[in-house]
């Protein structure tokens, strides 16, 4: 009885590091998959969220707007007051609210989705660079310009060991190549790549303006994959429509 009683034991034992170890092996895919589910809810909300913005958007007449007299007289007698409220805007007025827009947004903050074509990515996009924002979405760099606007915005991401996930295919891009920002406001930027570089880790080149002035996208990840000794550079140019 002892003799079976040790081999249950044993095999009890056998068992239970069998499946401690089998469970460890599927962390890492359980990680993945969560961050996967993450990132498509992220999405969804963003592009609601531009659907949304898109919607509220009223037509703009191209006919001019003739205001009877006593109209243009009371609009030119408020005209000292409109500038005093905007220069100090009441709380949840309209132009409280087009000075949040001008003000960059807050880390964290859900800003829009940057689609790539040539390797098929489709990529929600932070303001912000944590760890645990670079897990689900890639992160525009908040101490530069904002995206589509003059100067130099980056947007940093992982090189993601999973094929065509975050940057991992960012490597495979040429010159003339087209990349789209859509912000969570609906705004469509064109940018077409412009230069692909290869850089030292702490080489300021990331950083530098585009030399004939103008808005440039900036997308930094490390190179080679699973190796990261270097930092890869994609360069584009908004294209003007």
């Amino acid at each position: 009885m002892k003799q079976i009683h040790k081999k249950a034991l044993l095999t009890a034992a056998l068992l239970s590091a069998a499946l401690a170890g089998t469970l460890l092996a599927l962390s890492p895919l359980w990680v993945r998959h969560r961050e996967m589910c993450k990132q498509e809810a992220m999405l969804t909300r963003i592009q609601k969220e531009a659907g949304e913005a898109q919607e509220k958007e009223a037509p703009m007449s191209d006919e001019p707007v003739i205001e009877p007299p006593a109209l243009m007289a009371a609009s030119e007698a408020s005209q000292e007051a409109e500038t005093k409220t905007a220069e100090n805007p009441p709380p949840g007025s309209e132009t409280e609210a087009v000075c949040r827009r001008i003000q960059k947004p807050q880390e964290g903050t859900e800003i829009g989705i940057l689609s790539i074509p040539k390797i098929d990515a489709t990529l929600p996009v932070t303001a912000g660079v944590s760890e645990e924002q670079l897990k689900v979405s890639e992160g525009w760099v908040r101490q530069t310009d904002r995206i589509g606007s003059e100067g130099n915005a980056v947007i940093a991401g992982h090189r993601s060991y999973t094929f065509g996930q975050h940057f991992n295919r960012l490597e495979e891009l040429e010159a003339g190549d087209p990349i789209v920002f859509t912000t969570s406001d609906g705004e469509t930027i064109p940018f077409s790549v412009s230069e692909i570089l290869t850089v030292e880790p702490d080489d300021p080149a990331v950083f530098a303006l585009p030399l004939g002035g103008g808005a440039q996208l900036t997308l930094y990840t490390c190179t080679p994959a699973k190796v990261a000794t270097h930092r890869l550079i994609v360069r584009a140019l908004r294209v003007e429509e």
